[in-house]
């Protein structure tokens, strides 16, 4: 084993159910994007399937690989797709999302009046972040011609928060104004949505008709601010996703001498170190050595040295009987201690949904409990 990702569909399942309680009477949309933010489009999209309202995914080619996954939950493609891929989307049942009046639209309605049967649609609304949507002071005129235009179907609006993550930001009331300003001429059987897992924990009147919850369902917090909040609340989410690889060998290294790439890390002890067979190709980012720790034999170790390709460093010095072919925990647990995604990305400075939407698809995934068949 060069490295495994063990995800425990269990507690993924588990993780939606207590989100789905939390967010009542609004419904609960599941958001596999980034691969399920790294523990695998279709095995958790099946999972997620009966439990959920729907199934949020970025791009069409997601889409694409749960319907031929025998997968027929709805789907909503949150982000861009291409015109030239219209037809495909179309045929694939999925709901598109507009923030367009003019050209794109237009492709879009063509492609649906071709095809005999109105294009699903959601509207994105921009209210502070800046990315993609139309903006919130003229967006009425738009969602007007949307639910005015025969080729389409118009579901929804919906918007994205900035900085829900914060409590002490009233910028998020202020993006929910404009939204639901924005959204008013909407009749009453088109949905409003606009809050994802922090929002929906910290901010309860953004939970409107529908919660597209992601991080949260991986057992991952949005942000310590939410999980001191949550937990508090008596909210309990399960961490799904463990990565264990080995110890391929180790060496003594002496005092003064030096490991890996650049001899950025020097022994100040004689140091016994153990080589791991994964880098930052295989999802392990090039500055954890000297940051983040690993768990072997139930202990903490030190990641030391740099990051290489496809290898790295651990001080096993501290750790009794260390040996070639152990077991190394970088996230999950061994013994009574444990490291989550957020404590390697804190260590990498970055976050932990950065970690786990990074982890390539080629590093094997095994699945565990009753949804896993």
């Amino acid at each position: 084993m060069i490295a495994e990702l063990t995800i425990d569909l269990d507690a993924i399942v588990r993780n939606a159910r207590a989100l789905a309680a939390l967010v009542a009477p609004a419904r609960l949309a599941a958001v596999v994007k980034a691969d399920a933010y790294g523990h695998g489009l279709v095995p958790v999209a099946r999972a997620l399937a009966p439990h959920v309202d729907r199934l949020c995914v970025y791009a069409l080619e997601e889409a694409v690989a749960l319907r031929d996954a025998a997968l027929d939950a709805p789907l909503h493609v949150l982000g861009p797709v291409p015109a030239s891929d219209l037809d495909v989307a179309h045929a694939a049942n999925v709901a598109l999302t507009l923030w367009d009046d003019g050209t794109y639209a237009r492709q879009a309605a063509s492609v649906a009046r071709r095809r005999r049967k109105p294009f699903a649609v959601q509207a994105k609304i921009d209210t502070g972040v800046a990315r993609l949507g139309l903006p919130y002071a003229r967006a009425g005129a738009a969602l007007a011609a949307y639910a005015a235009t025969p080729e389409f179907d118009l579901r929804g609006a919906f918007t994205h928060f900035a900085a829900a993550e914060e409590l002490d930001s009233s910028f998020t009331d202020e993006q929910l104004a404009r939204f639901l300003s924005a959204a008013r001429e909407l009749g009453g059987d088109i949905e409003r949505h606009a809050a994802a897992t922090a929002a929906a924990m910290l901010w309860p009147q953004t939970r409107l008709d529908l919660v597209r919850a992601g991080i949260g369902l991986y057992g991952i917090w949005p942000s310590s601010e939410t999980e001191l909040t949550m937990r508090g609340r008596g909210l309990r989410l399960e961490p799904a996703l463990s990565w264990r690889t080995r110890i391929v060998a180790e060496h003594t290294v002496d005092t003064g001498g030096s490991v890996g790439y650049g001899r950025s890390w020097r022994a100040e002890r004689p140091t016994l170190v153990g080589t791991l067979p994964i880098g930052y190709a295989e999802g392990l980012p090039r500055n954890a050595g000297e940051a983040a720790s690993v768990l072997v034999r139930g202990r903490r170790a030190p990641l030391i040295g740099r990051v290489c390709m496809d290898m790295a460093f651990v001080d096993l010095t501290d750790v009794a009987d260390a040996a070639a072919g152990d077991t190394v925990t970088l996230i999950g647990r061994d013994g009574s201690d444990a490291l989550s995604a957020d404590d390697l990305g804190a260590a990498c400075g970055t976050i932990g949904y950065e970690i786990v939407a990074r982890l390539p698809a080629a590093v094997p995934r095994r699945y565990e409990g009753a949804a896993a068949g």
